[in-house]
């Protein structure tokens, strides 16, 4: 009986293996459910476990935000409409990934949340939830190009890599003298008022030229809440850099350690800095939380986000561009970073970043964020204006478009180095930096350009130092400015500013005296700068009791304020509007000469030789008060 029984058991185990081996090889083999990228699948095969990023269905409309006046209402409108629309949307996931204790971090910048060590039981269940759009593996990647090293010739590649140490620089760093920022600091302008975030391998926050700059210090005493975000986890309390390339692109933007060795183009702006990469190591996760944190920042854990501590210009030395050998994962998908990068262009951010170390190739700029429109994409030249011949040329692999936009010093650029000191490095991830800090000069100098990306782009690049070569890339000639190696050529600080300066139109008050003692103010405007403005407002201020007679073409007066709707206004278009007006005092006026007491027109009055009456508030010669929206 024993026998049989043994033998029935065998037969038994025989006929389950037979049974359940086919459906183990059938499951392994099944395609994804249709919400899951095929990476992501593959990734939790035989038990295996990895992180992914949940997308939510749908994304909200910012553009109104690009009708708002100033940066800061840009922002908040942008922050308010991601978060509220990320609420709505994940409200049920996000519970069910509570009530399952699953780990999680939202990305309300990209209605998406990442979710650590997801298995497969997860992925399906949550791959048929109404709520889910789409899942995708989140695989880290080299974020700093070293691969282009072994593409290229060993004098290039020598150029790429880090040079022995030096103690000091020379005083001024010569990539900071060739872009002229030391011209603006000259006219007062060092970037004060403007906030710089350096997204990259994080920060060695206490080095002697960045401490000063860093907006978490006070001189005494640092707070890191709201100025640093690790979303790696590894250094959540203190900014901290695990690779050294962060340390080095702040060090351009804003380097000074007060003693004569100034390496930065910005020295009078602040910074805050978020690590996206994990020892030279990016993913699409990282970027986006460090793009949210540049939008809206928040305390060490990432909590309690506060958009009116955001930052200005974020300076991006990095490239999403894979690495692992999933063909469709993060950011082989190009449009992988494309809505989080226009996020922060809508907010009133600017998005400084490499174009790559990919050259010299044509439509080289294959990579995000550097590939897409809504970045200013930057490329690297040496200090005698040639192109280097890593940096990455166009047309860019994404749009079609001219890439890069401008270029900037690239190669042996001194800055500071992890650990203290200064030393060189080479790529476009030194040039980057050099244009965020000149962008941070341009806002200081006309912080009515501040949160308008698009005219500031404008500004940089028509004021560019033009630079050609004989390179033919995506069928422009290397001749044309722009062009797929320079684009519109060296930026120029000092050109730049004073093209801001002229952006704001004259106007001049003329006025005459006529036999009713009426008074007549011709306004002329002048816009003297290179770009078309729109949307000009002209402005004027009398006092409320007088009484205006006529005011020309359209001109409007409520209470003291008399204003014109100008529409656009060509570079050097002149336009006149006048109004009359009745003093507030009537009586016998003398000959005698008119004078300006801060900026009231006054005229004596006989007899009371010291009688002094007002005519009108606008002064001889006045600056046009503007509202400007793109």
């Amino acid at each position: 009986m024993r026998s049989v029984a043994l033998r029935f058991v065998v037969f038994l185990v025989v006929i389950i293996s037979l049974v359940s081996q086919p459906v183990v090889t059938s499951l392994a083999a099944a395609p994804p459910p249709p919400k899951a990228a095929a990476a992501a699948w593959a990734a939790t095969l035989n038990g295996a476990s990895a992180d992914m990023i949940i997308t939510a269905p749908g994304y909200p409309d910012l553009s109104p935000a690009r009708n708002l006046a100033t940066k800061e209402e840009k922002t908040r409108f942008v922050y308010d409409t991601l978060t509220h629309y990320a609420d709505q949307s994940q409200a049920g996931l996000r519970k069910d990934l509570e009530l399952h204790h699953i780990a999680h971090q939202v990305l309300w910048i990209s209605n998406g949340i990442w979710v650590p060590a997801m298995d497969r039981a997860t992925l399906l269940r949550l791959s048929t939830r109404t709520d889910v759009a789409h899942i995708d593996l989140d695989v880290k990647s080299p974020g700093i190009q070293t691969q282009a090293l072994a593409r290229l010739s060993p004098a290039v590649a020598l150029s790429i890599v880090d040079r022995p140490f030096v103690a000091a620089p020379q005083t001024v760093e010569w990539g900071v003298s060739k872009v002229n920022a030391p011209q603006v600091w000259a006219m007062g302008y060092t970037g004060q008022g403007i906030v710089l975030a350096d997204l990259d391998t994080g920060v060695m926050w206490a080095h002697p030229a960045l401490q000063p700059k860093y907006r978490g210090w006070n001189g005494i005493t640092a707070t890191h809440d709201y100025n640093w975000y690790d979303p790696t986890g590894k250094s959540a309390s203190i900014p901290t850099d695990d690779n050294g390339h962060g340390t080095h692109t702040t060090g351009s933007l804003v380097g000074d350690d007060g003693t004569g060795n100034q390496v930065g183009v910005a020295p009078g702006a602040q910074w805050i800095a978020c690590r996206n990469m994990d020892a030279g190591q990016g993913s699409v996760a990282l970027y986006t939380a460090c793009f949210q944190f540049a939008l809206a920042p928040g305390d060490a854990n990432g909590s309690n986000a506060n958009p009116s501590r955001a930052a200005d210009i974020t300076s991006n030395s990095w490239t999403c561009w894979g690495g692992s050998p999933w063909n469709e994962v993060g950011c082989y998908e190009p449009a992988a970073l494309l809505t989080v990068t226009q996020a922060l262009r809508t907010a009133g951010i600017m998005v400084v970043a490499a174009a790559g170390n990919e050259g010299p190739g044509c439509s080289t700029v294959g990579h995000a964020p550097g590939t897409y429109d809504g970045a200013f994409s930057i490329g690297a030249i040496d200090s005698t204006n040639a192109i280097a011949g890593f940096s990455s040329r166009g047309p860019s692999t994404y749009s079609g478009h001219m890439k890069p936009n401008i270029v900037a010093p690239g190669v042996d650029v001194n800055s500071s180095l992890n650990g203290g000191g200064y030393g060189p490095k080479s790529g476009t991830s030194m040039a980057t930096p050099h244009v965020a800090g000149v962008a941070a000069l341009l806002w200081s100098a006309a912080p009515w350009l501040r949160g308008n990306v698009d005219e500031t782009e404008a500004v940089l690049t028509s004021t560019a130092h033009a630079l050609t070569n004989a390179t033919t890339c995506g069928g422009v000639p290397g001749s044309s400015v722009p062009n797929n190696t320079f684009g519109y050529g060296l930026i120029n600080a000092q050109a730049a500013v004073n093209e801001a300066r002229a952006i704001v139109p004259q106007a001049y008050s003329h006025f005459l005296y006529n036999s009713n003692l009426d008074v007549s103010f011709d306004y002329v405007v002048e816009n003297t700068s290179l770009q078309t403005r729109s949307n000009v407002i002209l402005t004027a201020t009398i006092p409320a009791s007088s009484g205006v007679v006529s005011v020309t073409s359209g001109g409007m007066r409520v209470g003291a304020i008399v204003s014109w709707t100008l529409g656009s206004l060509l570079p050097d278009q002149i336009i006149t509007r006048s109004l009359v007006v009745l003093p507030l005092q009537v009586g016998d006026m003398v000959s005698h000469v008119g004078a300006v007491y801060d900026g009231i027109v006054s005229r004596r009055v006989v007899p009371g030789a010291d009688t002094i009456i007002t005519v009108i508030s606008p002064p001889k010669r006045l600056l046009l008060l503007l509202v400007m929206r793109s």
